[in-house]
C-alpha cells in the first residue's frame, strides 16, 4: 500500500467516523432523515464509481490497455455495493416513511432496482464470456450507464421518493452531509487504488 493511499484511507475513515457521530448527535426534526448523511454519500459514490466504469470501459475500447479494463471492473464493482447500500438504506427509510420497504409505484425505487439487476447481469457475465471478456463486457458497461442518469433524473417524477434538493437541511446538517460525501469519496478511492496494486501484484507474479 502507497504512501498516499494509506493518507487517504487514513483521512477518509476519520472523516467517515466524525460523520457518523454526527449523524446520530446533531439535532433533527424528524429523526428518519438521520438516514440521509448514509443514504445519499452512498448514492453519490456509486454515480461516481459508475461514471468512472463507463469512461474506462470506452477507454479500454480506444486503447485495448487491459489497465482500463480493470479499473471498468474495479469501479464497478464498488459502484454496485454502494448501490445496494443506497437502496437498502432507502428502503429502511421508506419503511418509517411511507409504511413498506418497496413499492412498485415509486418510480425511483423501480429504476433503482432496474439498475442492480443490469449491473448484476455485468458480473455474471465477466464470469461466463471466455473469448473477448474485456471487449464484451465494455461495451456492456457503456449501455448500463444508461441507468445512472436514468436513475437520477427519475427522482424528479418520482410521486413518494423526495425531489433532488428539495430538503431544508440547517447548515450543520449540510456541512455533516459534505463531510460524510467527501468521506465516501476518499474510501472509493483508496479502494481503487488498492485493488487496482493487488491486480498489478498478480500480473507481474503470472509473467514471472
Amino acid at each position: 500500500m502507497g504512501k498516499l493511499t494509506k493518507m487517504i484511507l487514513l483521512v477518509g475513515s476519520i472523516l467517515l467516523l466524525y460523520g457518523t457521530y454526527n449523524a446520530y448527535t446533531l439535532p433533527a426534526k424528524i429523526e428518519s432523515y438521520r438516514i440521509v448523511f448514509f443514504h445519499v454519500p452512498s448514492a453519490i459514490t456509486a454515480y461516481i464509481a459508475f461514471a468512472v466504469s463507463f469512461v474506462s470501459a470506452i477507454l479500454y475500447l480506444r486503447t485495448s490497455d487491459p489497465n482500463k479494463d480493470r479499473l471498468a471492473y474495479i469501479s464497478a464493482k464498488y459502484g454496485f455495493s454502494m448501490a445496494i447500500a443506497a437502496f437498502l438504506s432507502g428502503s429502511i427509510w421508506a419503511k418509517v416513511t411511507w409504511g413498506a420497504y418497496f413499492t412498485w409505484f415509486e418510480i425511483r425505487e423501480v429504476i433503482v432496482l432496474l439498475l442492480l439487476f443490469i449491473y448484476a447481469i455485468y458480473f455474471s457475465l465477466r464470469n461466463i464470456v471466455e473469448s473477448d471478456k474485456a471487449r464484451t463486457s465494455s461495451i456492456y458497461l457503456i449501455i448500463a450507464f444508461i441507468t445512472v442518469p436514468f436513475s437520477y433524473i427519475a427522482g424528479f417524477f418520482s410521486p413518494l421518493h423526495p425531489r433532488p434538493f428539495e430538503a431544508e437541511f440547517s447548515l450543520e446538517w449540510l456541512l455533516n452531509l459534505w463531510i460524510m460525501i467527501f468521506a465516501f469519496t476518499l474510501l472509493y478511492s483508496a479502494y481503487v487504488s488498492l485493488e487496482s496494486g493487488r491486480d498489478n501484484q498478480k500480473t507481474h507474479k503470472a509473467k514471472e
